[in-house]
């Protein structure tokens, strides 16, 4: 009904001499607002006009961490705002990702994390947001290949001694992990699945940098890292690449492949920058747009490959169509493993 057939139709009544013509008025912009539904979440046409937000799933020290604000630093000056940066580690990523699937969807608020928090972790745990529905990607920014790594004056040489020790006392070898579900955390796991005479002790932390620190400490046995820059300078011995292929930049460390274990998959490892669900498309395109420019960058590669981190560049279409086929072989390892075979949060 149009707004002249409502003003029509209302003035027809008789009102009681006590509803003052105010009340009238109000009554009609009810009725007039009631008959245009919201149409979704409009775009700033000045976007951005204020700072964005970013939450970054992991703490300071951590690949993750120092591949986005690379980014930042040449997204900043194509969006012409500042980029306000907040660090929200634990969890594998789900608190950021929950905070940013109740925020507004208008391009300033953002978030960082790893994919297994919307791939490995939704699969296994139940999680407050849909992983495939609540968020939406703007990019995918990094590969991670995280090692597993030792002290330099450790006993263990090598990953062969490393497994002796393990089998000689089982149970009784620490290794620090930057999180529970994470992706090391998550091929660890599944080597000891496969092989039951490696038992070791999970001991998390809320980001490699605390492993790290940990295992140079001496609270530690051995660690997931990140950090490949300080296994080249001797800082720490390098044993596994907990991925399907060797590092380029360290030809002579095995990797997953080179040991027999499978590889937990891609989609538990890559560097994702998302949205909230209903971000306007012309807001998606912009931020995408200036994302992706600044990952052309020699400074941005020269700081991800410091880490176990290619750096991978997929704009939005391409990183969702890649994230719907790692949930799927998410699935089909986990289920071979015999340990998830239907999803604890559904994906849409």
């Amino acid at each position: 009904m149009k707004p002249d057939r409502y003003l029509s139709f209302v003035s027809s009544f008789r009102f009681p001499g006590y509803l003052h013509r105010g009340a009238f008025l109000v009554l009609f912009v009810f009725l007039s607002l009631s008959a245009f539904p919201s149409q979704g979440f409009a775009a700033d046409p000045a976007y951005p006009a204020r700072s964005v937000e970013i939450s970054i799933a992991f703490p300071p020290g951590g690949a993750l961490d120092a591949a986005m604000r690379a980014l930042i630093r040449g997204a900043e000056q194509n969006l012409g705002r500042p980029v306000t940066v907040f660090n929200m580690p634990g969890s594998g990523g789900v608190p950021a990702v929950a905070k940013l699937a109740k925020s507004a969807p208008d391009g300033y608020h953002l978030a960082a994390c790893v994919s297994n928090a919307l791939i490995f972790l939704p699969y296994k745990n139940t999680v407050p947001y849909r992983p495939l529905r609540d968020v939406t990607p703007i990019l995918s920014f990094g590969q991670a290949a995280p090692l597993l790594v030792t002290a330099p004056d450790a006993p263990w040489r090598n990953l062969d001694e490393f497994f002796a020790a393990a089998r000689q006392n089982p149970g009784g070898i620490r290794i620090g992990v930057p999180g529970l579900g994470t992706p090391s955390h998550t091929a660890l796991a599944m080597m000891a699945k496969k092989d039951p005479s490696l038992k070791w002790r999970f001991v998390p932390f809320n980001g490699p940098g605390e492993a790290e620190a940990a295992l140079l400490g001496g609270h530690v046995d051995a660690a997931a890292s990140g950090a490949l820059a300080r296994v080249k300078q001797g800082q720490m011995r390098g044993l596994l690449a907990l991925s399907g292929e060797r590092l380029p930049a360290m030809p002579d460390l095995p990797s997953l492949s080179d040991k027999g274990f499978d590889d937990p998959g891609r989609g538990d490892s890559t560097f994702l920058l998302l949205a909230p669900a209903g971000t306007p498309e012309t807001v998606l395109e912009r931020l995408e747009k200036a994302f992706m420019e600044a990952g052309q960058s020699q400074t941005f590669r020269n700081i991800v490959e410091a880490y176990s981190v290619t750096p991978t560049l997929r704009g939005r279409a391409e990183t969702n169509a890649f994230l719907r086929e790692a949930w799927a072989q998410e699935g089909n390892i986990l289920g071979e493993l015999g340990m998830q075979k239907t999803p604890a949060t559904p994906p849409e």
